[in-house]
């Protein structure tokens, strides 16, 4: 019977790198001497030692995330406020536009860059930057680039086929303004898709030029 892994792994994170070996084993060696005579026991004081100890040392070796973290509720809670007395809620929840636009950008993203830099710069985000290379931290910031401007690109794709479908819908003869709205907003529309696939050729590029400047 080991400790709580993800309790370990918790505590594992916070530590910083020349703490984390001497304060495992030190937990590691009293929890298997408490295993022998009652091993709830044992994984109740782990459990309390190790969260009590990663508290202390959270906001020490995670401050930018931590800062990160409340950056981004700040932000995220002023935008519900904002949806709230904008309307009701649920009119900027859409599941189809999520369809649209998440799997797209995943997808683009990974195709730019590969699927083990994706899933290793956000391990790079939540872990910080001092276990990593200068390779692997220009690689996870070339994908985070990437990966917001892609986002925007299929967002404004999907902007234009709403607006060119808005236009189509009012051309009856009748409207010449939306006529020519159309065909103009068609003309942008045409240009943006380039640009995407542009972007992610461009992107690809660059991430190989990263790779091989190591």
């Amino acid at each position: 019977m080991n400790p709580p892994i993800l309790i370990e792994k918790f505590l594992g994170w916070t530590l910083p790198k020349e703490l984390k070996e001497p304060i495992l084993g030190d937990l590691s060696e009293e929890f298997l001497t408490l295993k022998i005579e009652n091993p709830y026991w044992a994984n109740y004081w782990y459990t309390r030692q190790a969260i009590s100890t990663g508290l202390q040392f959270l906001t020490k070796t995670k401050r930018g995330l931590m800062m990160f973290v409340f950056s981004m509720f700040f932000f995220f809670t002023s935008i519900l406020i904002a949806m709230i007395w904008g309307g009701e809620l649920f009119m900027f929840i859409n599941i189809p536009s999520f369809a649209i636009f998440l799997p797209p950008t995943i997808l683009f993203t990974i195709a730019v860059t590969s699927k083990n830099t994706f899933f290793q710069a956000f391990q790079l985000f939540v872990n910080g930057t001092t276990d990593y290379g200068l390779i692997q931290l220009k690689s996870a910031k070339h994908l985070f680039s990437s990966m917001g401007n892609i986002g925007l690109l299929v967002g404004l794709v999907a902007v234009f086929i709403g607006v060119i479908t808005i236009g189509l819908v009012y051309d009856e003869g009748k409207y010449p303004l939306a006529k020519a709205l159309t065909v103009s907003i068609l003309t942008l529309f045409y240009a943006v898709i380039l640009k995407v696939i542009c972007y992610v050729a461009e992107a690809k590029i660059q991430f190989k030029i990263i790779n091989l400047a190591s």
